[in-house]
Order: C-alpha cells, then sequence, then structure tokens
C-alpha cells in the first residue's frame, strides 16, 4: 500500500503532464468530488463515471505550480497554480486547492476550489 505522500506526487504528475486516463484509476467507484469554480459555480460528481462523462469547455490547463502540499494520515491538500488557455485563444491563471480524502489507495472524496483571474 503506497503512502498518501506516494500518492500525491503521482496524481500531480499526472496533472502536470495531462494524464487524466491514469487519474482515473486512482477515484474509488463512489468516489464524491466537490467542484467551486469562480467562473462556473458549484459541480457535484457522486461517482467515478459521473466524473468520466464531465464535459470539457475545451481549455487546456499548463504549467502547473503546486506552492503548499499538506498530508496528514489519508488527508492531503494540495494548493497551486495553473496557466489556462480558454477554447476562444484567451489566456488567464486558475489558482486552485484541492484536498483529498484516501482510502485503501483510492482517492474516496475530493473537493477542488478553483479562482481564475488575468495573467
Amino acid at each position: 500500500m503506497a503512502t498518501t505522500k506516494e500518492h500525491i506526487e503521482k496524481i500531480n504528475a499526472m496533472f502536470t503532464s495531462g494524464d487524466m486516463g491514469n487519474f482515473m484509476d486512482y477515484l474509488a467507484d463512489d468516489v464524491t468530488w466537490d467542484f467551486y469554480s469562480s467562473t462556473k459555480g458549484h459541480k457535484r460528481f457522486n461517482s467515478k463515471a459521473e466524473i468520466s462523462e464531465m464535459d470539457s469547455d475545451g481549455s487546456e490547463h499548463t504549467g502547473f505550480n503546486f506552492t503548499n502540499i499538506v498530508i496528514e494520515g489519508p488527508l492531503a491538500s494540495v494548493e497551486g497554480y495553473a496557466n489556462v488557455t480558454k477554447a476562444d485563444g484567451t489566456q488567464t491563471r486558475a489558482n486552485f486547492c484541492d484536498v483529498y480524502h484516501f482510502k485503501d489507495d483510492k482517492i474516496l472524496k475530493m473537493t477542488s476550489y478553483i479562482i481564475e483571474h488575468g495573467g
């Protein structure tokens, strides 16, 4: 069984490389993901299946920077920012904080807070 730190290191690498396919392997089937966005409001996903069907708005997230990582047992929070190129070519930056709850090497609950703002 991997440690929470090892999971977070792998997950951060997946976000950096855009590898959402392997990220899905870290989700429990009954995962819940609360997603709070300054531009899209709140959305809750109630299963791995719902997350896999999540619609993309055509934005590309690059240049991930992880500024603070806090781990306490099976809980972790990751704070940072990424560059965002929207479908219309507009460039912005998004600050984020993701909170993970692990159980048996899988993410059981995730909460994301995302604030987009100009460059």
